[in-house]
């Protein structure tokens, strides 16, 4: 399966949310890049991507109580983690539902890998 159209192979190259408060070459943001590049790996390996994201919302809850626990993190409170989650998600889902429609990036593949021939 093709990376989806929604993977983070852009280069950032739109403004991050209002409450996001980073920049987009921060070294989060570069991590979180890393991260979907490895999503988009899965993917092609022939994961279902509902599989996948369900594996990165266990690893962000893991690696971010492991964090929080050892007091390795800006905040102690799992209601703020929980907050900056929730706005970045609706960020996320606003963005995306500005993208185009799945079988628009099926026709841009297609395009591409004639392009590619």
């Amino acid at each position: 399966m093709p990376p989806h159209d929604h993977d983070h192979q852009h280069g950032h190259d739109h403004e991050h949310g209002p409450d996001c408060n980073h920049a987009d070459e921060t070294l989060s943001v570069q991590i979180a890049n890393q991260i979907i590049n490895v999503a988009n790996t899965r993917l092609q390996d022939g994961i279902e991507p509902e599989d996948v994201a369900t594996g990165l919302r266990h690893a962000a809850a893991n690696f971010t109580a492991f964090v929080t626990k050892r007091g390795l993190g800006a905040t102690s409170d799992p209601g703020e983690l929980i907050e900056e989650f929730a706005r970045l998600l609706e960020y996320y889902l606003g963005r995306h539902g500005e993208e185009e429609k799945p079988a628009q990036g099926l026709n841009d593949l297609i395009e591409q890998a004639k392009n590619e021939v």
